[in-house]
């Protein structure tokens, strides 16, 4: 069982580790490489054989917690030591700092929405992008230009809520933890982050920058933490059988093969530190 740390806590060799084996799973042919989980997102974006799996639906929470352990195992089948690190973007709020650095997920983009200057993943080279809502090749970034950070009062106010979700089960939920936290209620943890990071990060294809991991693990985290204080039992996942567009608690989660109900409890496959 592995632990993930933040990404500011990491050692060198953890973060050098961690980027060799997001570019080793790039660099494969076929299979869950790392251009399969960026297009997977950009398929289930949107609702699929009219299902909401991955966004504006009760599924976003256990979608991505699945989808993260899958990019994970990729990475741990590659070096058995990698665990995904989360960026706590409450604390770490530079765009030169963790894990923003030039030996880790590198920094902005030219000017602005260009590509990324420094680091691993700068330019076609490195880190070329082949599944793209775009042409570009490279990875965008334009940190800053649009939005802000969530603030700690920002995530304490979500993980005060108890219910985790409300009617009808999507953007439009007028209460509930789910949405306030992905972004359809204020105060909009998720969907400003990536706003913020700007770049590829703010578009369907988002996985193609590495820092959608980082971002989408701090996800996680706070609702592991949510769920340490609320229950992670499937009564705490609201929708009944029969929801139009939403992924029961005993229904499968495409394309994963597995259910809502067998996410909710992480702590069997890893912790935080």
């Amino acid at each position: 069982m592995g632990t993930r740390k933040s990404a500011a806590a990491l050692t060198a060799t953890e973060k050098s580790d961690f980027v060799a084996a997001v570019k080793a799973l790039k660099a494969q042919a076929s299979g869950r490489n790392y251009d399969w989980f960026v297009r997977t997102h950009m398929t289930y974006f949107n609702a699929v054989n009219s299902h909401n799996y991955a966004h504006m639906s009760s599924s976003f929470l256990p979608w991505h917690r699945r989808f993260l352990l899958e990019l994970e195992n990729g990475l741990k089948a590659i070096n058995p030591a990698v665990n995904l690190p989360y960026w706590d973007w409450t604390a770490n709020r530079s765009t030169t700092g963790a894990p923003f650095t030039s030996d880790f997920m590198g920094g902005n983009g030219s000017g602005g929405n260009g590509a990324v200057l420094s680091g691993p993943f700068a330019g076609s080279t490195r880190w070329r992008i082949n599944v793209s809502a775009t042409s570009s090749t490279s990875l965008r970034r334009a940190m800053t230009l649009r939005g802000s950070l969530p603030t700690t009062s920002d995530v304490d106010s979500v993980m005060g809520v108890s219910t985790y979700d409300v009617s009808p089960w999507n953007s439009s939920s007028s209460s509930g933890m789910r949405n306030r936290a992905e972004g359809g209620l204020s105060p909009n943890l998720h969907n400003r982050v990536h706003v913020w990071v700007g770049g590829h990060m703010a578009q369907v294809d988002s996985p193609n920058d590495p820092v959608f991991f980082l971002h989408h693990c701090n996800i996680d985290r706070l609702w592991s933490r949510w769920q340490e204080r609320w229950g992670f039992g499937a009564d705490r996942y609201r929708p009944g059988g029969g929801v139009a567009n939403v992924v029961d608690v005993d229904e499968p989660l495409d394309p994963f093969g597995v259910t809502v109900s067998s996410t909710l409890d992480h702590r069997g496959s890893y912790t935080y530190a």
